[in-house]
């Protein structure tokens, strides 16, 4: 009898404090602390006085806070701290604990003014503001671009919150819903909203395909970007004790999610093995109407065939792997399936020697759950469709391939666009083309194409996007309203292409950005990244190529102190510390603009200046004269290749390499020394003379294909004459002090130009010493440094959908780039090779 006893006694004191623990989680615990303390760095209140104040409301002992109860002591004042305190008893020091951090709440017993619904709205303390019969707090939560706005109604003695439509238990918070109509009531209402914590949702990756996706901001921190997946039934709030940031109903979403694509992922697997435990053949029951097994011809002894479906359109999903007849191709089969793809695509013979060789092995697996396709198949069929969808989908019709579908396509070409898939396509590029170690090492070019401003929906996964918005990053969106002083969206009109080049002819584009014409505070945040991703995935950036406008000028003396041209063009990588980054010039820019000088030197309408070198002029005249001569005199003219477009160019021959470089290199250096052999008096010829032998000199230099492999190259001792020359010419016209500033600079092409001049063959020298004594047995080719291959990429994304004439659209422009990527796997294969044989 004593043992039930005292078990029922212990039944009766574990129900008790069930009751207990059920009444005091329906206390409004974090209102009573709302109303009860506050912050104060100074102060500090026992635990036993806090306890007591409590233990009176609730009508029984409580003898500790809890965990609950601290975390929304914590919520309401997050430098509190729970410390230990000693206070005299009777002459002994006894140790309490105490809450350091807060105070008491001064009351307040003046009479409140009590307040009408109507004027609320005049009364609203802020940040919070009256919207259609509701009083609205905004939080610090950006939700795909828009403001999370926390909902209070007001009623006569109760108040609700909403959050996104979604009614909150203010009880399961221990938030009383009480409300009197006056203004300290009002204010605690505020407040109190104001810490309520927001579910953020389940963090997840850019690329991972989740239900119910969201782009997560915070408005105090520019960098908290993230994507996340929440619960159609989100609770929208967390409780004050949660660890995490999402609510039960994210998380258990998102699990069962997970635990789903895993399960699909295995049955996938699972269907696409083999059955190991098959009998024999000879060991099994024939069939009447079935031909014996011996009468077949094996798959083995068919050299050059390939099996295929004999109904494709079936329901293979309702089939075994014995029903499906497998159909035998002979030579005159394949030939067959030869003419109907020459008939769809008459000029793609790789492709079809590609999607031939791979039938083979997608016929043996004969559901379509089962197919993994290869990245070269699809990057095949990706042409094959752009080319002409009409003849893919006939192909897909004939029932003689298996393709992958248009959605397939689609999703592929879609989830390649984004940086991670290009640089993972890069490294796969450059490990299949075994590139040597000095392969891996390289710069980056970048430029910008001018593009329509459209705007196009663009399709990945389940998610529907706009292209053709501005969009260089989250710091470049914050530096445009920073500037601008607001929040818009603008059409992009420039494509800016950011590409690697390596030192053994490797090129990739990494990344492209819609702009509206890149500044260079965009540049800074968008060409460092790239170096860190790039340093990331093995490759080792040493210099930056770029031509010479005002933004690009800007970023460079960004990087430096005082001036690029006192630390010889070189500064601190800021991506990786510890390493140097060279900042360049493109060769073919800086001829250009020679060509340009001379062009716009001369007297008369339509010039703007007269260049002078030792007291000799230097105009077009002097070019013009020249060529009318040797067309007058030589039967056989010595520049046979000059021709009006280069005597008088238009805007788009401006453009063009060989045009400005024909007219400034070795032929016409000869052309202009036997123009003025045949003259009586050529001396003012001269320092024409003496500046094509400077320019056909670079020419020379920066087109030879023979790679550098010694720091004794004769080729970068002529470069260094070519520097001291603008250099020595720079000094002598400053030099003349009686004559004027501005006359001054109209003896000399534009004073910056000159400086990237002097950038281009500085730095070469530098680049060529950095690399050769990192990589003794590797070369430099002077030939690939310049712009060359992005301004043909330029090119072809203009002639490959729109013509040359018209301009393509960001998402065009965006298609090109992804083709080029992945049809330039086999040409990087063959420079890695040539490189390997020289």
């Amino acid at each position: 009898m004593t043992k039930a006893k005292e078990k029922l006694k212990q039944q009766k004191s574990w129900k008790s404090m069930l009751r207990r623990r059920k009444e005091i989680s329906k206390f409004p615990c974090f209102s009573w602390l709302m109303n009860t303390v506050q912050e104060d760095p100074t102060g500090f209140i026992k635990s036993k006085d806090l306890l007591a104040k409590l233990s009176a409301l609730c009508n029984f002992t409580i003898t500790r806070l809890g965990t609950r109860r601290y975390a929304m002591l914590k919520n309401l004042c997050p430098r509190v701290r729970c410390s230990n305190c000693y206070e005299a008893n009777s002459g002994r020091p006894t140790r309490t604990t105490c809450y350091r951090g807060i105070t008491w709440r001064k009351c307040m017993h003046k009479e409140l003014k009590t307040l009408e619904l109507e004027d609320i709205r005049n009364h609203l303390p802020p940040p919070a503001v009256y919207l259609s019969n509701t009083v609205a707090v905004p939080s610090d939560v950006v939700c795909n671009g828009n403001i999370v706005m926390k909902q209070i109604l007001l009623c006569d003695d109760k108040w609700k919150l909403q959050i996104r439509g979604v009614d909150i238990d203010l009880e399961s918070l221990g938030i009383d819903p009480t409300f009197t109509p006056d203004q300290q009531c009002l204010n605690m209402v505020i407040e109190t909203v104001q810490k309520v914590r927001l579910c953020m949702g389940v963090s997840v990756d850019e690329d991972q395909s989740v239900p119910f996706k969201e782009f997560i901001t915070m408005t105090e921190d520019a960098n908290s970007e993230n994507y996340v997946s929440r619960a159609k039934c989100c609770l929208q709030v967390v409780g004050w004790y949660s660890c995490g940031a999402a609510c039960q109903q994210c998380h258990k979403a998102y699990k069962d999610y997970m635990e789903a694509e895993l399960d699909q992922d295995t049955s996938t697997e699972e269907e696409a093995d083999p059955v190991e435990d098959q009998d024999p053949v000879e060991d099994q029951d024939p069939v009447e109407d079935q031909d014996p097994v011996e009468d077949q011809d094996p798959v083995e002894n068919q050299d050059n065939s390939i099996q295929v479906e004999a109904d494709p359109v079936v329901d293979q999903y309702n089939m075994t792997a014995e029903e499906i007849d497998p159909v035998l191709l002979d030579s005159e089969d394949k030939a067959e399936l030869i003419l109907v793809f020459d008939k769809a695509f008459p000029n793609a013979l790789a492709e079809r020697e590609l999607l031939l060789a791979s039938q083979t092995e997608f016929n043996r697996e004969q559901y379509p759950c089962g197919r993994r396709w290869d990245s070269k198949v699809i990057g095949a069929c990706i042409k094959l469709w752009e080319e002409s969808p009409q003849s893919y989908r006939a192909l897909i019709d004939s029932n003689k391939f298996i393709l992958p579908s248009k959605k397939t396509l689609t999703c592929k070409w879609n989830n390649y666009g984004s940086e991670k898939q290009m640089l993972h396509c890069m490294y796969q590029v450059a490990v299949d083309a075994k590139l040597p170690a000095c392969g891996w090492a390289g710069g980056i070019i970048h430029d910008e194409i001018a593009v329509n401003q459209e705007l196009t929906f663009k399709l990945s996964r389940a998610e529907t996007q706009l292209t053709g918005w501005i969009e260089t990053g989250m710091e470049g969106f914050h530096i445009c309203i920073l500037n601008q002083g607001s929040v818009s969206q603008k059409l992009c009109s420039r494509a800016l292409q950011v590409s690697f080049l390596g030192y053994t002819g490797f090129r990739f584009p990494v990344c492209q950005f819609p702009t509206g014409g890149v500044s260079a505070s965009e540049l800074h945040t968008i060409l460092w990244n790239v170096i860190a991703a790039l340093n990331l995935w093995g490759f080792q950036v040493d210099f930056i190529l770029q031509n010479g406008n005002k933004e690009n000028h800007s970023f460079i003396q960004s990087c430096f102190n005082k001036s690029g041209k006192e630390s010889r063009y070189c500064s601190t990588n800021l991506a990786i510390p510890s390493t140097t980054i060279i900042h360049s010039q493109d060769f073919s820019h800086i001829m250009k603009r020679l060509r340009n000088a001379v062009l716009c030197s001369g007297h008369g309408k339509g010039f703007k200046r007269v260049i002078m070198k030792n007291g000799k002029e230097i105009v077009w005249k002097h070019w013009e004269v020249a060529v009318k001569w040797d067309r007058d005199v030589n039967d056989g003219a010595l520049c046979e290749n000059i021709t009006d477009a280069h005597l008088a160019p238009t805007k788009a021959d401006k453009k063009i390499n060989n045009v400005a470089e024909d007219m400034l290199n070795k032929d016409m250096l000869l052309l202009m020394e036997s123009y003025q052999c045949s003259l009586g008096d050529g001396s003012y010829l001269n320092s024409t003379i003496d500046f094509l032998k400077q320019t056909s000199t670079m020419i020379e230099v920066f087109r030879d294909e023979l790679g550098i492999a010694k720091i004794t190259d004769i080729r970068l001792l002529k470069l260094r004459k070519v520097l001291m020359w603008v250099q020595q010419w720079q000094r002598h016209v400053m030099s003349e002090k009686p004559i004027e500033t501005d006359k001054q600079c109209s003896m000399l092409p534009v004073w910056k130009f000159l400086d990237d001049v002097e950038c281009l063959l500085i730095t070469f020298n530098d680049i060529c010493v950095k690399h050769l004594n990192q990589f003794p047995d590797s070369m430099v080719v002077p030939s690939r440094f310049n712009s060359d291959g992005i301004e043909d990429h330029f090119r072809k994304a203009k002639t490959l959908y729109s013509g040359s004439t018209i301009k393509p659209n960001y998402d065009t422009y965006n298609k090109t780039v992804i083709q080029n990527c992945i049809g330039w796997e086999q040409y990087q294969k063959l420079k890695a090779k040539k490189f390997d044989l020289a």
